[in-house]
């Protein structure tokens, strides 16, 4: 049996913190329909994955991402809320050699909440966020749904979260009011 690397270790670690949030371990086939991931991602996901030909099934590829068939498994029976949990090696092919590798093991947490979808995707980004504080990275998203709802979670003062609302489309303003509450910065005397 070969080695466990330090990339499945963390994997592990990982899937145990979203067994513990009350998420449901998925299995995704390694080899996925090609037609529903064209339909879904157009064209462009053949150029980044590996396709194959089976006689039986017809044009397959290697899992680019577990996004299709967590979202498929839960629209064939998955009641609301849920919370799913999978890793695995997803395939990615590369158009220049650079240190990314095309197979790699891919971690994530889903939260499907059509009542508060906010609140999930606050729930996801808080839990990423504190099992991954010790590597010091910089989270960056591009859903608003995530920062609005994250701001209205704070616990600060009602007029302290509809200022930061109200700025929430000025990145500039928006992080002046941040840094300001968060004491990071001297309340000017106006």
């Amino acid at each position: 049996m070969a080695p466990k690397t330090a990339a499945r270790a963390e994997a592990e670690r990982l899937m145990a913190a979203f067994r513990a949030a009350g998420a449901l371990p998925v299995e995704a086939d390694i080899l996925q329909p090609a037609e529903v991931l064209l339909d879904l991602y157009g064209e462009d996901i053949r150029a980044r994955a590996y396709v194959t030909g089976d006689p039986l099934r017809g044009e397959m590829m290697l899992r680019p991402d577990f996004t299709v068939p967590v979202v498929q498994m839960h629209m064939e029976g998955g009641a609301e809320p849920a919370r799913y949990c999978y890793a695995g090696e997803v395939f990615r092919k590369q158009e220049h050699l650079t240190a990314r590798k095309s197979e790699y093991v891919q971690v994530g947490y889903e939260v499907f909440d059509r009542a508060d979808p906010g609140a999930a995707d606050a729930e996801v980004f808080a839990l990423f966020a504190g099992l991954l504080s010790d590597l010091r990275l910089r989270a960056v998203t591009g859903d608003i749904a995530i920062l609005t709802a994250a701001v209205r979670g704070l616990n600060t003062l009602e007029s302290r979260k509809a200022a930061l609302l109200r700025h929430v489309w000025r990145p500039r303003r928006f992080t002046q009011l941040l840094d300001r509450f968060g004491g990071r910065a001297p309340v000017p005397e106006t």
